[in-house]
């Protein structure tokens, strides 16, 4: 087999990713096998077959009724009264639950499958922004569909080094062959007059009122602590996060705060907050959720007791969480 393989270079246009990825898919070679035949580190090849999977040279999909019919995750389902949940299997992985970087790549490519099967014609789609949601639209892979919107849920911030608010959704509308309307106004403005006054501009009125069209939402858990990436960015102060924490706050979903049960806890900072509001997410048809970590816990129990999740994509630990815990009270 390996003669032939070798007698067939020419036939991959002495593309490299090309050879790599019929070894690897097609012929069965394990990544090992495949560096050895070609002369190359394996390094090399898992960067081959990454771009090939965002080239959209290869599909790769979750089986989402093997997923969703897991006993747990139909206890969880029916627990929540969720339409859908998927467990993200520890694997190799289960004494490194708490690993964030780790944790951000797994649900990051979970999502980006799910996403990619749930999505149809004619969707307009808001999504959240973050590392999570950036790194996400690198793994989809592409997906021809038609008349397809993405939408920024909330506003812009500076450019970090690991993501951009504005390449996020325009680079899962690229891969969804669609159009992509952002926000073009701050996350966060300086007063809650400014505020009123920038929704008020006609551009501007037309994309907030283009978010109650949205029938698909897709958004990361945030918890209230300090880590949480809105202080990173310059969105929120330490003091402005600590305020929220004294209200009961424990979760946040695209600037919006609420408490252990899921209900809205404001301050005077939403007064200046430029994006989707928790009744408005409410009343999206699908609402994607991505929640992974135990000290995101409380912000993932809250945001499904809040009405805010439909779909729910987990890791294990969560998983465990959610079925065993019991509702808190008011």
């Amino acid at each position: 087999m390996i003669d032939a393989v070798l007698k067939n270079v020419s036939s991959f246009n002495n593309d490299p990713v090309l050879h790599a990825t019929w070894l690897y898919y097609q012929e069965g070679l394990s990544q090992t096998d495949v560096a050895k035949l070609m002369g190359i580190s394996r390094v090399t090849v898992v960067k081959y077959l990454q771009t090939a999977r965002e080239k959209g040279l290869v599909q790769i999909n979750l089986d989402l009724n093997t997923f969703a019919s897991i006993d747990m995750s139909l206890h969880i389902k029916e627990k929540f009264g969720l339409e859908r949940v998927i467990i993200v299997p520890d694997g190799e992985h289960a004494n490194l639950r708490e690993d964030s970087k780790l944790m951000r790549e797994r649900l990051a490519r979970a999502g980006s499958m799910y996403l990619s099967q749930v999505v149809e014609d004619g969707d307009v789609v808001g999504v959240a922004w973050g590392r999570t949601i950036h790194q996400m639209s690198h793994l989809m892979t592409p997906k021809s569909c038609k008349d397809i919107t993405v939408m920024q849920m909330l506003g812009s911030m500076p450019a970090q080094p690991d993501f951009s608010t504005i390449e996020s959704s325009s680079q899962l509308a690229n891969k969804l062959s669609g159009r992509v309307i952002s926000l073009h106004v701050p996350a966060v403005v300086s007063s809650s007059r400014l505020a009123m006054e920038l929704q008020a501009e006609p551009i501007i009125r037309a994309n907030f009122d283009a978010l109650t069209k949205c029938n698909k939402a897709f958004f990361v858990v945030g918890n209230a602590l300090d880590e949480n990436p809105l202080i990173r960015v310059g969105v929120l102060s330490k003091q402005e996060m600590q305020i929220y924490r004294d209200l009961g706050a424990v979760g946040v979903i695209c600037g919006r705060f609420y408490d252990k049960l899921g209900q809205p806890v404001v301050a005077e900072v939403d007064l200046r907050i430029l994006g989707i509001s928790l009744a408005q997410l409410r009343q999206v048809d699908r609402r994607i959720f991505l929640a992974g970590g135990e000290r995101n816990y409380p912000a993932t129990l809250g945001a499904i007791l809040g009405g805010y999740v439909s779909d729910l994509i987990i890791d294990e630990g969560t998983a465990e969480f959610l079925a065993n815990c019991d509702i808190p009270q008011a």
